[in-house]
């Protein structure tokens, strides 16, 4: 099997490894990569749960206020 060259070392490092270890690793990346993938929503379902949360507040006007120095502390 062809591997690009960058990841060499680290295939040297995971075969150094105990298949018990390589699996351990290998689950672990595969779960800490779960995290980059972000959820999506298609747009036929945005206008369903848009609103859902409301925090309350105005972002223009907080910004404005923040930008303007009038709530500056």
């Amino acid at each position: 099997m062809q591997v690009p060259e960058h990841l060499l070392p680290l295939v040297e490092q995971l075969r150094a490894l105990s298949t018990a270890d390589r699996d351990l690793v290998i689950q672990a990346a595969e779960a800490l990569a779960k995290w980059r993938e972000l959820p999506t929503l298609p747009w036929e379902e945005f206008e369903k749960v848009k609103g859902i949360v409301s925090l309350g507040g105005d972002a223009v006007e907080d910004c404005k206020a923040l930008y303007d120095g009038d709530d500056v502390k």
